[in-house]
């Protein structure tokens, strides 16, 4: 099986801690794996917050979409077991970027690494937008 390589941005931009709880485990009593992908997008939306860009602007209709995730499993994770995320960017484009999340338990161990692609897009056009500056600027300093 080929496994896609995820690598770790160069500067850590946001982190966010939790414990996995009762709704993450699955019937083989670890986190279901799903629930990464349920962590990551709320995480995403706490990272645009924190860096205070619009995920999607009703006034100018333009937003960001996600085009695809990558995500490589390390280590299982158990309930109580506590979660630190590390999220960065990477391959940002003229209308697109990367955002990597670094799930780590425990304070020792990886337990999943997470690509999600970006596209800039206008939502009253249909189609892709040039990425704002604003967005360039925070991802960048």
């Amino acid at each position: 099986m080929e496994r896609v390589q995820i690598n770790l941005p160069a500067k850590i931009l946001f982190s966010y801690h939790f414990n996995i709880e009762n709704d993450d485990i699955n019937l083989a009593n670890h986190m279901g794996n799903e629930r990464i992908l349920v962590h990551a997008n709320t995480i995403r939306t706490l990272f645009f917050k924190h860096l205070n860009l619009l995920e999607s602007n009703i006034e100018t209709q333009l937003g960001t979409i996600v085009a695809n995730h990558t995500i490589n499993y390390k280590s299982e994770g158990f309930l109580g077991d506590e979660i630190t995320c590390e999220v960065g960017v990477n391959n940002i484009t003229e209308c697109s970027f990367d955002l990597i999340f670094h799930f780590t338990k425990n304070k020792e161990r990886t337990l999943a690494l997470v690509r999600t692609g970006c596209v800039y897009y206008s939502y009253s056009e249909r189609k892709i937008h040039a990425l704002p500056e604003t967005f360039i600027n925070a991802f960048t300093s």
